[in-house]
């Protein structure tokens, strides 16, 4: 759900005129934006894929999720041509796959790292602890 808002956001912010931009005094501002708001939409995508494919390598989910940021960045770029003083540019969509992938990379990192931290935490349930166990006998009683 939340790459999804956030891609209408992306559409919503991508149909308004190049005019209405605020001006920024150091170069390269626009490719750091879209390097920013791509990085964010590869991340979100990269968390809602390995939530809904847990069985999938790290490296797949960051391929789909930063193949998908790429190909919805190239459907903006194209939009942009029907925008009042909007144009496509290449150098923003290899800004926005730039992003995308470091984002979806720095996302799955995340989500490697405290998936290692829980499984060394011990856990505090009943039932896997030695406490409060029988343990089974695996031999019969004599008598």
């Amino acid at each position: 759900m939340a790459p999804g808002l956030w891609a209408l956001l992306l559409f919503v912010a991508s149909s308004i005129p190049g005019t209405s931009y605020p001006q920024v005094s150091f170069a390269f501002a626009d490719k750091a934006v879209h390097a920013l708001v791509y990085g964010f939409f590869g991340g979100l995508l990269a968390r809602a894929l390995a939530n809904e494919f847990p069985g999938w390598t790290r490296f797949r989910v960051w391929a789909v999720a930063a193949g998908a940021s790429l190909l919805y960045g190239a459907t903006d770029e194209l939009h942009q041509a029907f925008v009042p003083n909007r144009s496509p540019d290449p150098k923003d969509l290899l800004a926005d796959g730039l992003g995308a992938g470091i984002g979806a990379a720095l996302v799955l990192a995340y989500l490697a790292g405290t998936a290692r931290l829980r499984a060394r935490r011990p856990s505090s349930s009943p039932s896997s602890s030695k406490e409060g166990v029988t343990p089974a006998r695996t031999q019969p009683p004599r008598g």
